[in-house]
């Protein structure tokens, strides 16, 4: 009887220090928050702001706007490589379709 006592309270022990972690873990957080980590926050922001209007970024953004032109672009060579590549696999789809239908017929044949 002495060892299911012992087994019996380790398993609640466990969840008491899981939940004193926890709690400890809540404290350490909320202390972080409204101190020294408030500060490093403002300070990404701050800095995500400034750079969001810096040069590289608006070069990026220029950058992707000319790569969204061009590939809506059915004239652009990119735009005209993509239209030919989703012809052609169009064209692939229609054939394996048809071989997959042709192959069941066969199949259906063969059983009769």
């Amino acid at each position: 009887m002495a060892g299911e006592n012992n087994g019996g309270g380790g398993g609640g022990g466990g969840f008491g220090w899981f939940i004193l972690g926890g709690l400890i873990g809540a404290a350490v957080g909320a202390y972080v928050a409204s101190g020294p980590g408030r500060d490093q926050i403002d300070s990404l922001r701050s800095k995500t702001i400034e750079l969001s209007g810096s040069e590289p970024v608006q070069r990026a953004r220029a950058a992707a706007q000319r790569a969204r032109e061009a590939v809506g672009d059915p004239n652009h060579p990119v735009g005209k490589a993509i239209q030919d590549g989703v012809a052609a696999a169009k064209r692939k789809r229609e054939e394996l379709e048809a071989t997959a239908a042709r192959k069941m017929q066969q199949s259906t044949n063969l059983e009769e």
